[in-house]
């Protein structure tokens, strides 16, 4: 009998669980879709394939976050069934505790945190790494879709580019500026006026190069006088893909592998660096513990809810799965600093699921 009823919730609670996953999924890849489709389609002129590559890239990261929520879903959903329509009242007269009903649940929370550990320390990160440079393979694949005649293109870090004409793969009155910072908005340090151009990507060191030709260059120095030369034919670093994407790598895209190794072999490390990449192994355990905690509140408050005929217990669910992920986002602004203030933050939830859905089986066991 037990067999029976443990096969009877588990199979509803997968199901459940599928069917809360997906929609949640395509709600977040739509949202990433929708907010990456302008720079890869019109932008970059990407092609299928690479978009194709971009939403299977969002599946795994969008994972990590929709298995916790569709998990407690489904526990609120399947438990709330049995409670309306009397079958877990037959379970308990027939001499199964409350707890025991349970165990598919807790077995199953147990599965599933394993999962998005996984997911957490491996996949996540690296499906992350791949979203946030997606749009540099659709530039290697058009470099010269970068470059629209008659706008200025600021993505390029400390350069401004215009271009006056294009026709085919040559650009016609090519502009290029010099910035002194990151978002410099006065006066260029530097500026390359040539009659004509060309971008060239080169594979092997992974750089974007322009080839200009009938090339002038004026500088500034420091007492505000300008100096024009002529520089003829030149090739000007306009990015470089791979030292550009070391640079700007964080934490959350890295592998618990990576993060590793980064601390013990990286001697350069600033403090706030080495915070942040240490505070982010604690983030990925603890958050991985979510479908087993929130499934420990789920149960009693998925029986309260049908029980009392009101959307009380619905709504309290909704308010403690969206309290769990505040938790963590409240510990990102102490996340580079010493201290233990976001360890504390990332597994106070956790526990706090535990109290909680101990006290509330509790007062379910006796009612």
């Amino acid at each position: 009998m037990l067999r029976l009823m443990d096969r009877y919730i588990g199979k509803q609670i997968i199901s459940a669980t599928i069917f809360g996953v997906l929609m949640l999924c395509v709600l977040l890849v739509l949202g990433n879709l929708f907010k990456e489709l302008r720079p890869l389609m019109v932008e970059s002129n990407a092609s299928p394939a690479l978009i194709g590559r971009f939403i299977l890239s969002v599946i795994p990261f969008s994972l990590v976050y929709t298995i916790p929520w569709g998990f407690l879903v489904a526990v609120l959903l399947v438990f709330g069934r049995l409670s309306a329509e009397n079958e877990l009242v037959s379970m308990r007269m027939a001499g199964v505790g409350l707890f025991r009903v349970a165990m598919p649940v807790f077995v199953l929370g147990i599965i599933l945190s394993g999962f998005c550990l996984w997911l957490n320390v491996s996949m996540g990160p690296k499906a992350k790494d791949t979203i946030k440079f997606v749009l540099y393979e659709a530039v290697k694949e058009n470099p010269n879709a970068l470059l629209d005649p008659g706008v200025v293109q600021t993505r390029f870090q400390g350069q401004k580019v215009f271009v006056e004409k294009r026709e085919g793969n040559t650009l016609y009155g090519l502009h290029l500026y010099q910035l002194e910072g990151k978002n410099d908005t006065g006066y260029p340090k530097a500026s390359i006026y040539a009659r004509e151009a060309q971008l060239r990507i080169i594979q092997e060191s992974k750089q974007l190069r322009l080839h200009l030709t009938d090339a002038y260059m004026e500088t500034r120095k420091p007492n505000g006088t300008r100096e024009l030369a002529f520089i003829g034919e030149q090739e000007p670093l306009l990015f470089d893909f791979d030292v550009e994407r070391k640079k700007r790598r964080k934490p959350n895209s890295m592998t618990n592998d990576e993060i590793h190794y980064e601390l013990a072999n990286n001697t350069e490390l600033v403090d706030k660096k080495r915070y942040k990449l240490a505070n982010e192994i604690h983030r990925r355990y603890a958050f991985s513990c979510a479908c087993l905690a929130l499934s420990l509140v789920g149960v009693p408050l998925g029986i309260n809810a049908r029980r009392k005929e009101t959307s009380t217990g619905l709504a309290i669910s909704i308010l403690v799965a969206l309290g769990y992920f505040l938790f963590f986002a409240s510990a990102e602004s102490y996340q580079d600093q010493s201290g233990n203030g976001a360890i504390i933050l990332y597994w106070l939830p956790n526990l706090f699921c535990l109290l909680l859905g101990t006290w509330l089986f509790f007062k379910a066991r006796r009612k």
